[in-house]
């Protein structure tokens, strides 16, 4: 089937714009989506992207200047600073577990002091390997605000393949739940258990690590072949440049509550996240791995109030 010729109308009346080829963002009008055209988008996201590359062909031209930052501050400082002046604002849900920002920077900040008890600190490297979302997005705060940078690894990979990537990359740490712990026995990295049991952590502060724009943020783990994977290194400029980017396709804040679907790339899921959480915004993530339920994410649309979408469609 080819796709509706006036898709390319829809994205343009919705604000939407395809990323990367597979990603669909687009803001929710006051006056309700197009649930058909949607539909449509999501059962044929290859050749709807076609249809509408002559919308946007000159996007990358428009978004190719990245702002310069001579001494930025740390990509998670603005998520801070928004969890200190509106503590009570809601940040993160996940199903039916929901963090307000000052619950979610007081446990970030919580495990963040163990993970600098056990020896992280400023440009190391800490793998987060966690089957749930919340956990992640607490484990990622908490390995920023540590000053050292984030590898997420998908837990659903074989043992081999996470210790290969662990190797490649020379992480110092792993998070993982204690269930999955066995799975790093043999690796050089060292393996703090955590999981959703909030209640385990002791309430503490880290250290305030001096991070600047050219110190390692994030780490990329892409999987060429059979040998060892390739791991690419984001600075936190290269992240804030990024966050600013979408800020330019979609300018979000205070009010907004953004819906992420399931099934993050773990090559995005650092700046997809970050993005509504150090502009004040709330973030929605859909609870299950599983296909697109245009009927389900209605009714999450309609219950949250969720006014921008990212719909991953791969």
């Amino acid at each position: 089937m080819n796709a509706r010729p006036d898709v390319g109308k829809w994205l343009s009346d919705h604000h939407g714009v395809w990323l990367d080829g597979d990603e669909l963002l687009c803001r929710v009008p006051d006056s309700a989506i197009d649930w058909t055209m949607l539909e449509e988008i999501v059962q044929h996201p290859s050749e709807t992207a076609a249809s509408v590359r002559e919308h946007q062909h000159d996007w990358p031209t428009r978004h190719a200047a990245a702002p310069v930052h001579l001494h930025p501050q740390p990509v998670h400082r603005p998520f801070e600073v928004y969890a200190q002046l509106n503590p009570g604002a809601r940040a993160v849900k996940v199903g039916q577990s929901e963090l307000t920002y000052g619950e979610l920077d007081s446990q970030a900040d919580s495990l963040a002091a163990t993970l600098q008890a056990q020896g992280l600190g400023p440009r190391n490297l800490c793998a987060v390997c966690m089957p749930g979302p919340l956990s992640m997005v607490r484990a990622l705060l908490a390995v920023l605000k540590a000053g050292a940078a984030c590898l997420m690894l998908d837990p659903t990979l074989p043992a081999t393949r996470l210790a290969t990537a662990l190797l490649a990359s020379g992480a110092k740490m792993v998070i993982t739940p204690a269930g999955l712990a066995e799975r790093f026995v043999g690796t050089k990295s060292c393996v703090v258990c955590h999981d959703d049991a909030i209640g385990e952590l002791p309430c503490g502060w880290p250290q305030d690590c001096l991070t600047d724009g050219v110190a390692p943020a994030c780490a990329v783990c892409r999987y060429s072949g059979v040998g060892a994977p390739d791991i690419v290194i984001q600075q936190h400029m290269d992240v804030l440049d990024r966050l600013e980017s979408m800020q330019e396709i979609s300018p979000i804040g205070q009010g907004d509550s953004l819906y992420q679907s399931a099934g993050a790339a773990f090559d995005t899921a650092v700046w997809e996240w970050l993005w509504p959480l150090t502009h004040g915004a709330r973030l929605v993530i859909q609870a299950a791995r599983e296909k697109l339920d245009l009927e389900r994410m209605r009714r999450l649309v309609e219950q949250e109030r969720i006014t921008v979408m990212h719909v991953n469609l791969r």
